[in-house]
């Protein structure tokens, strides 16, 4: 399995709106290709897992080209892939 991992800087004047936005961004990963299960923190974390390397770089490549990165407020510390080595339940 694979992992992306995201870690934001946020501003204060937008984590609100942001805070309101993880139910939507959660829900919409589910059904992308090879995703598996993801975690989003409020406080700018994430950790989606994808079941093959190729659907977790393809969705790491996806939001790279669309910018969703980096917008007004929210620096991006942390945007990368990386192989799972190991889970717990």
């Amino acid at each position: 399995m694979w992992a992306v991992i995201g870690v934001w800087d946020i501003a204060p004047e937008v984590i609100d709106e942001l805070r309101a936005q993880v139910p939507l961004m959660a829900s919409s990963k589910v059904g992308r290709p090879g995703f598996v299960h993801g975690t989003w923190t409020l406080d700018g974390h994430m950790v989606q897992v994808y079941d093959n390397e190729a659907d977790a770089r393809r969705y790491h490549q996806d939001m790279l080209d669309q910018g969703a990165t980096e917008r007004p407020g929210v620096r991006c510390v942390v945007w990368d892939v990386a192989e799972v080595g190991a889970e717990a339940p």
